[in-house]
């Protein structure tokens, strides 16, 4: 009769037990969507770049080649922002593309080797991962560049942006590049906007500077290089705030 109280007894306290403690979730798989990892960090979308810098120790010479060095850099004006909030100890979420390549697996690898996180960059097959190849002169100044960024506008798309919308919205501040596609660009901003997220924009170029004008209103910061601002103000007028 005491080991069958006993046994009640130990029965009624699990019973109790299990209603007190929160059930754990069934995981089925991990993904963008899950608000377990979506801690307050700042959120970066733009480009993950390999920057290919040359510069020569002479002279240049149109039509032929010279001395020089030539160096393969991680690059990209968000994923170097990020990389500079995680040296000053934050965890920020970098949104963004690689290809399955050698210079996608380049940028990857580099970014683990920081202890950074991976989950909002795609690889994507059968894609060239984002390049920029800059020319300097003797004393570094920038002579010439070409970037190869399409990637980042075809496949950093509202739609996977969306996934990580719990991110965007817990974040203390959300960043984006130029290289979004202007659609991109609304659909993040309107997610920050909802939530009151502060925005930083950086135009990247001069070319692409004028992508903030439909996205102004909800933009706190910008870029205070002066041939930027020239070119924001002409596509939308003086800033207010």
């Amino acid at each position: 009769m005491a080991e069958d109280a006993a046994s009640s007894s130990r029965r009624r306290m699990e019973s109790i037990r299990r209603h007190l403690l929160p059930r754990s979730p069934l995981i089925l798989s991990l993904n963008p969507l899950s608000p377990a990892e979506a801690e307050p960090s700042p959120v970066i979308i733009g480009g993950m770049v390999l920057d290919i810098h040359a510069k020569p120790s002479v002279p240049p010479h149109p039509g032929t080649t010279v001395p020089g060095m030539v160096k393969y850099i991680s690059g990209g004006v968000a994923r170097n922002i990020a990389e500079c909030m995680a040296k000053l100890g934050t965890q920020p979420l970098m949104i963004s593309v690689v290809g399955n390549d050698m210079a996608g697996d380049f940028l990857l690898k580099y970014w683990r080797s920081a202890g950074l996180c991976t989950d909002g960059i795609l690889q994507v097959h059968d894609v060239t991962t984002p390049v920029v190849s800059n020319v300097f002169d003797g004393n570094g100044e920038l002579i010439a560049g070409v970037a190869s960024v399409q990637a980042v506008e075809t496949f950093l798309t509202p739609s996977w942006i969306y996934q990580f919308r719990r991110h965007i919205s817990n974040a203390p501040l959300l960043m984006l590049d130029a290289n979004l596609s202007p659609q991109s660009l609304q659909a993040a901003c309107k997610i920050a906007y909802e939530s009151g997220v502060p925005v930083l924009f950086e135009p990247v170029s001069v070319v692409k500077s004028s992508r903030i004008a439909p996205i102004a209103e909800h933009v706190s910061a910008k870029d205070s290089r002066e041939h930027h601002l020239n070119c924001i103000v002409v596509h939308i007028g003086p800033f207010n705030h």
